[in-house]
């Protein structure tokens, strides 16, 4: 299925020719589906993970509106007695290194005696 857009159209100003051209937000191709979101990777002692996990999604969801679903942003979250690992979307711009920031923040005030460790991903 072709998507027709409008082509540039001639503005006649008494002063001055210019032609106004349309632009479009870039979307994905419709002949070519999203890849799929892979839900996030969860290891550790279930409610620490779970009491962690409702954490991260309240700060991030909370300072980062419209970041869209925790598998978007979110890859991978691993707690042990003595370190906290997790992985962030890598493919995010601005609001990747936001979310590892306010990530790391929260998981510092939950776990005060923990290591912790927040990377990006690999794409």
């Amino acid at each position: 299925m072709a998507v027709k857009l409008p082509g540039p159209r001639p503005v006649h100003d008494r002063s001055m020719a210019c032609t106004i051209i349309p632009i479009h937000a870039a979307t994905q191709a419709p002949d070519s589906p999203a890849a799929p979101l892979q839900p996030t990777r969860l290891s550790g002692e279930p409610l620490q993970v779970q009491r962690v996990l409702d954490a991260l999604v309240a700060d991030v969801h909370g300072q980062l509106r419209g970041i869209g679903s925790t598998a978007r942003w979110l890859r991978e979250l691993r707690l042990s007695p003595s370190e906290a690992f997790v992985l962030i979307a890598p493919d995010l711009g601005h609001d990747s290194l936001q979310a590892a920031e306010i990530t790391f923040l929260t998981l510092r005030r939950l776990l005060p005696d923990t290591d912790i460790y927040v990377s990006a991903d690999q794409a």
